[in-house]
């Protein structure tokens, strides 16, 4: 893979010559990954087309997290992401492989979905703004907007790879049956179909790519989108708040057992 022709900069601060050897290795090679795939291009393509670089460096937490999004160098916004492959690895602390709910958790979906928020911070398109009814797991709009593009980037059939669907921004759980067929994304809350609306709109031109070319992909709710706007917004219209509700439940739930 050609990292200068994407911009991209490797920089392994704070590690010794033979981790940082290793980091680079690492990285261009999950970047690689990416790069063979339809959807992996087309993001590539679309942070590139916005003429700033990027720069990927380790993740210094010390959760199961990697982090994307954009500095400001020189008064212009530059793609950055934090992100340790060796923290998502067979052996890894955070190993797809040593957890159950491990929906986008390999090590080149992790980098995708962290690619996703430097794309929005480039495009100058990046909102955070809050969630409900239905959607609230997702945490705010640019965390759905990042796991929906991860998803169709899971669901790519080029991409030979891979995990799962994941439900949302709370843990790597699947996504449920209810809402991976066409269309039926649009039933999991009343916010979905603004919430493609506006990315396909600030967001056109890699959009309509991914609806044409990913037209394949077993889960595209934004091909759904072009395909019949008015359905996908009517479905989401009438979309209950059943899994805002389950949500909370689980939530609830989960804080119960934490206090025994």
């Amino acid at each position: 893979m050609n990292l200068a022709h994407y911009k991209i900069q490797i920089n392994p601060v704070g590690l010794g010559p033979a981790a940082a050897g290793r980091y680079r290795r690492q990285v261009t090679e999950h970047l690689t990954w990416i790069d063979r795939t339809k959807m992996g291009r087309l993001l590539l393509t679309a942070i590139l087309f916005h003429g700033q670089p990027v720069t990927i460096q380790p993740y210094t937490g010390g959760d199961c997290n990697a982090v994307g999004g954009g500095q400001v160098v020189g008064g212009a916004v530059q793609g950055a992401v934090w992100y340790s492959p060796d923290t998502f690895s067979v052996h890894g602390a955070c190993s797809a492989t040593k957890s159950t709910p491990n929906r986008g958790l390999f090590w080149d979906e992790i980098l995708f979905h962290e690619l996703i928020h430097v794309f929005r911070n480039v495009s100058r398109k990046w909102n955070k703004q809050p969630l409900t009814f239905g959607l609230n797991r997702y945490d705010d709009s640019e965390e759905f907007i990042a796991v929906l593009v991860t998803n169709i980037y899971i669901s790519d059939k080029s991409n030979k790879i891979k995990t799962g669907l994941r439900s949302d921004h709370h843990g790597f759980n699947s996504l449920s049956t209810d809402f991976d067929e066409p269309f039926e994304f649009f039933k999991s809350g009343k916010q979905t179909f603004s919430l493609i609306d506006a990315f396909c709109k600030d967001n056109r031109g890699i959009s309509v790519r991914i609806a044409n070319d990913l037209a394949d992909a077993p889960f595209n709710p934004i091909a759904d989108y072009f395909a019949d706007t008015e359905k996908a917004r009517t479905i989401s219209q009438n979309a209950t708040i059943n899994r805002d509700i389950k949500g909370v439940m689980e939530d609830m739930s989960n804080y119960v057992k934490g206090l025994f």
